[in-house]
């Protein structure tokens, strides 16, 4: 986790953290994105001065899916395969070369029809060779991006505001890029993989053309989707709004002797508590404004008092939000709150009651949609086989057939295993 150190106005001081991940269990095992109870989302010049002193091969980079739901615009976050992508376009390649030999007309060919893409003495090399020679290890997955790509373009229809987004994509590979002092083209092809791409078009053309097969699947879980599910997920995920104030008193990660560490920050905590025990109730508010200045670890808001508005359950550790929950107006925590930042010291300014379920719907079914496809890989994979099932796809190829089966039955063995 990167963080920054500095002063605040009482000379104290903090520490400045990044987001962290958290996931929690709803329907079907689902998850969705747990932010860190005091963290505020990562700038991208953030993530620049966080990835400065990696190692170029290790930086992680932003997805090349775009963020976002299929319906009533709400945002979520689409999962992005990439080691699969980064096959299909070797894939694809290959296969354009094959297409190549065989439509051209300056190729030669056999009394049969069969196009010779090469020769050397002795032997003439036909496109039915090298389709042979390929498909093992390369038609199955160029067949499917084949027929993927033709499903994806029936079913949705790219507008000005994804073209616009994928512009946003390219634009941020290249300040990716001049940050570390490379070619753009060079960065896509090394720190993505990427290494069919030659120019800003194909590379814009390739998010456009990944972020439409991400949507098909996403719209086929959300319509397919059980209403006890979905109901399931509203319930781990929606809940009240709170407003609170919070000090958070940072368990130092660098000290040696953490059990040391972890007693002096309860300490701290406690100690701030103290003196809100001493404090007239009027003077509350000014008197825990005072102490965030003075103690508190969370840059983000302690010189606003602590103040964090509108927490939900689905994006905020438990242990807070339910200490928070408990509270009443203007009620602060008699004992600490401890996170995996450190201990807090709560102060709950108000709350607004839940989204109703009905109000909500479009949102929760493209966030479960979300929550399945970040919770296992394999959901693309198997959701697919269904979309493709429901085109009646039928392979005609023994060996390319096999090796589609195979992959198949593997993920769900593996899945039937997990829910076991």
């Amino acid at each position: 986790m990167a963080k920054e150190t500095e002063k605040n106005n009482k000379g104290k001081k903090t520490t400045t953290k990044t987001n962290t991940a958290k996931k929690s269990s709803t329907a079907k095992k689902s998850t969705t994105v747990k932010k860190a109870a005091t963290k505020s989302t990562t700038s991208k010049k953030d993530v620049k001065v966080e990835v400065k002193n990696e190692e170029p091969k290790t930086v992680e980079v932003k997805p090349v899916v775009k963020n976002e739901t299929i319906q009533k615009g709400n945002e979520c976050s689409c999962k992005n395969n990439t080691p699969f992508i980064i096959s299909l376009c070797v894939i694809v390649i290959l296969l354009a070369a094959l297409i190549y030999s065989i439509c051209s007309k300056r190729i030669p060919k056999l009394k049969d029809g069969n196009e010779i893409v090469a020769t050397i003495k002795g032997k003439d090399i036909t496109a039915n060779d090298l389709f042979e020679s390929l498909k093992e290890s390369y038609g199955t997955s160029a067949l499917l991006d084949i027929i993927d790509t033709y499903i994806a373009n029936k079913e949705v229809k790219i507008t000005d505001d994804d073209k616009e987004y994928a512009n946003e994509v390219v634009d941020y590979y290249k300040e990716m890029a001049e940050y570390y002092q490379v070619d753009f083209i060079t960065f896509i092809n090394n720190y993505l993989g990427l290494t069919d791409i030659t120019s800003e078009k194909e590379f814009n053309d390739f998010v456009l053309e990944d972020y439409k097969k991400t949507l098909v699947v996403k719209n086929y879980l959300i319509d397919n989707a059980k209403e006890e599910d979905l109901k399931e997920y509203y319930e781990a995920n929606y809940s009240d709004k709170l407003t609170v104030k919070h000090i958070l008193i940072e368990v130092d990660p660098e000290n040696e002797d953490s059990e040391a560490a972890d007693e002096e920050a309860r300490e701290t905590a406690e100690e701030i508590i103290n003196k809100l025990n001493d404090t007239d109730k009027d003077d509350l508010d000014e008197k825990f404004n005072e102490l965030a200045r003075d103690y508190s670890d969370d840059t983000q808001t302690y010189n606003n008092g602590g103040l964090m508005e509108d927490l939900v359950k689905a994006n905020i550790q438990e242990s807070f939000f339910n200490a928070a929950y408990e509270l009443e107006d203007g009620e602060y925590t008699k004992e600490t709150v401890k996170t995996t930042y450190g201990y807090h010291v709560i102060l709950k300014v108000s709350s607004k009651p839940a989204d109703k379920y009905e109000d909500v719907i479009d949102a929760v079914k493209s966030e479960y949609a979300d929550s399945l496809l970040s919770l296992d890989s394999s959901i693309m994979t198997l959701t697919w086989d269904e979309i493709r099932n429901k085109y009646k796809l039928s392979i005609n190829d023994d060996i390319i057939k096999e090796a589609y089966e195979k992959q198949i039955e593997s993920l769900k063995g593996q899945e039937n295993e997990t829910e076991e």
